[in-house]
């Protein structure tokens, strides 16, 4: 195989590789939202190991915000076949999706990122009082996903609420 014909190849295999988040709010009481968590974290993982699906779930003032990385239509099946009927959630809103050459999250097939003083001063910063996924735009979501790049990975049953 030539080096061009390599080329070519891997720029195929990278233009189905797609990062998309999506936005919701949860449906649970407060009390509920940590085993909420570590069940929707237990799930993510096994799944998307299995599907070749990386990502990110950030939780914080009853919303959810996720960011998924993989193939466009592992994803895509993955979101409306999974997440937009999970009962735990409403309002569910993509806010992101674009061609990826290459994961953020590689190593986490679902890496768990919750409130903390970073995302705070971030959101403080783009004139938001406190986080609100919806309140993110084109200009925000990019810097925010680095943001949740740099996020230490928390276990869900050690997230203090």
């Amino acid at each position: 195989m030539s080096e061009c014909t390599i080329d070519i190849y891997l720029r195929v295999i990278a233009m189905s590789l797609i990062g998309f988040m999506y936005a919701s709010k949860t449906n649970s009481e407060h009390n509920q939202i940590k085993q909420d968590l570590i069940d929707i974290l237990t799930a993510a993982v096994k799944f998307n190991s299995y599907n070749d699906i990386t990502g990110v779930l950030y939780y914080g003032n009853g919303y959810f915000l996720q960011y998924l990385e993989g193939d466009k239509e592992q994803v895509e099946s993955l979101f409306y076949n999974s997440i937009l009927k999970d009962s735990r959630h409403q309002n569910c809103e993509i806010i992101f999706l674009e061609p990826s050459e290459q994961r953020l999250f590689k190593h986490w097939s679902m890496k768990f990122a919750p409130i903390n003083t970073k995302i705070k001063d971030f959101f403080f910063h783009h004139h938001v009082d406190e986080f609100n996924p919806y309140l993110l735009n084109t200009i925000s979501i990019p810097s925010f996903i680095e943001l949740l790049v740099e996020q230490p990975n928390l276990r869900a049953d050690q997230y203090q609420i």
